[in-house]
């Protein structure tokens, strides 16, 4: 053979041999990549918190029970019709006139007083009334009146002309409305007096003590 023809066969073989090398390796790699496992994507996420207890929830209770109490009238108390109410006799102290309000049982039975009579200031028998109601001072206790028998509850007059005329408004009136104590019935006292008609911190024109034997 002609050496020159050989030398270009030669020449020739040697970049088809690296062609081949080369595709062979490219063909390995590519299935390595075909044959790898894809990476697997992991998601982790929180169980969500369970709580463990013993104990229930606490919840309020709201007792919308509504409790009336009533107040029945005390059958052992001395009633309007059983009492002979009048004013004992009077007695001056500095500004003021002590009057005794005398109660006495003209029933068939034994009854109580308990607590303070109710006194005010009246324009008459069926007037209306004038200023402020008596207030309480003192106390006292259950007080049991035989047939026959009396108590007395000890009421103070002040002398309103003391007071400034533009608080007080000086009236007449004619006497006393009293109510035995726990009673919604009462009688009237005739006493003609001064009294305030106009009512005020500072104006104080009765005050009552409870019933006492």
């Amino acid at each position: 053979m002609n050496p020159n023809r050989m030398r270009n066969v030669g020449l020739l073989a040697a970049p088809l041999a690296a062609l081949a090398l080369l595709s062979g390796c490219g063909s390995d790699e590519t299935g390595t990549a075909e044959n790898s496992p894809a990476p697997v994507s992991t998601t982790t996420a929180s169980a969500p918190t369970t709580q463990t207890g013993t104990a229930a929830p606490s919840t309020t209770h709201t007792d919308h029970t509504q409790t009336t109490t009533s107040t029945a009238p005390n059958p052992e108390g001395c009633a309007i019709g059983e009492l002979n109410v009048t004013l004992g006799e009077s007695s001056g102290a500095a500004g003021s006139v002590e009057l005794p309000v005398v109660f006495t049982n003209t029933g068939g039975r034994t009854c109580t007083l308990d607590g303070f009579p109710g006194v005010s200031y009246v324009t008459g028998a069926s007037g209306s009334e004038v200023g402020a109601a008596a207030g309480r001072s003192g106390s006292g206790s259950l007080v049991s009146l035989a047939p026959g028998s009396a108590a007395t509850s000890l009421v103070r007059a002040t002398n309103v002309e003391n007071y400034p005329a533009d608080q007080c408004g000086v009236t007449d009136v004619a006497g006393l409305r009293v109510y035995p104590p726990n009673s919604y019935d009462s009688v009237f006292l005739a006493y003609p007096t001064k009294g305030c008609s106009m009512t005020g911190a500072n104006i104080n024109q009765l005050t009552v003590a409870p019933v006492a034997r």
